[in-house]
């Protein structure tokens, strides 16, 4: 059984996942997941009578996203594995948006809300249910999305909410839409089954070298 962490954004999600879920829950709390994570944890751990020593790793979205949230959920994820002495998961949190997407087949842009008028995205194909990556993750202007996007695609994630007026303008036609009452599963439960593959294939993190992956260049400090 592993523990997942999502903060990604501007909810904070944990969850229990042994090849399904166990419990989930997911709290909008507009980035205060520093006062409210450790809480969550405790909490889902209690309700299912689990010991933190018994799990099999703690799993933890990486980014891009928000930075104070990714690095809330990386220290707490890997502060719990030390603690518990089990190892640690990273998935990448575009790739759990566009798996969050109940499809067989077609294309899929994840985006989440960067700086100003700017989004993180990645594209991603359905291919009879195999989900494949096209593009890498790249930080563009909400307006230029357009032009950097070909055919027909979703749009997916917070970034996409929040420019849900603007993106459908500018795509019109090329948005595909999901049928009535179907929905993407929540975040957290996405990154869980995702982080379950890799628990099951032994692919774990680097517990001192993960970092968050912020998709920014950040200047380097020279001596």
């Amino acid at each position: 059984m592993i523990l997942v962490i999502e903060t990604s954004g501007s909810s904070c999600g944990v969850a229990l996942w042994d090849r399904q879920k166990v419990a989930a829950r997911e709290r909008l709390d507009q980035l205060r997941h520093n006062e409210i994570l450790l809480e969550q944890v405790q909490d889902i751990l209690q309700q299912c009578k689990i010991a933190g020593r018994d799990l099999g790793a703690i799993a933890v979205s990486i980014g891009p996203g928000s930075f104070t949230g990714l690095r809330v959920g990386l220290a707490t994820a890997k502060g719990l594995c030390w603690s518990w002495k089990i190892p640690l998961i990273t998935v990448p949190t575009l790739q759990a948006i566009a798996a969050s997407l109940p499809i067989s087949n077609g294309r899929i842009t994840a985006v989440l809300p960067a700086r100003a008028e700017e989004v993180y995205w990645a594209q991603f194909e359905r291919q009879s249910g195999n989900l494949l990556q096209i593009t890498s993750e790249k930080v563009s202007r909400v307006t230029d999305l357009p032009n950097l996007i070909s055919g027909e695609t979703f749009l997916l994630g917070e970034g996409y909410f929040k420019h849900e007026a603007l993106l459908d303008s500018l795509f019109g036609d090329r948005l595909s839409r999901l049928p009535d009452g179907m929905r993407p599963i929540p975040l957290v439960e996405s990154v869980a089954q995702l982080a379950f593959d890799n628990f099951l294939a032994g692919k774990f993190a680097d517990l001192m070298k993960a970092e968050p992956f912020y998709c920014y260049e950040f200047p380097r400090k020279h001596s």
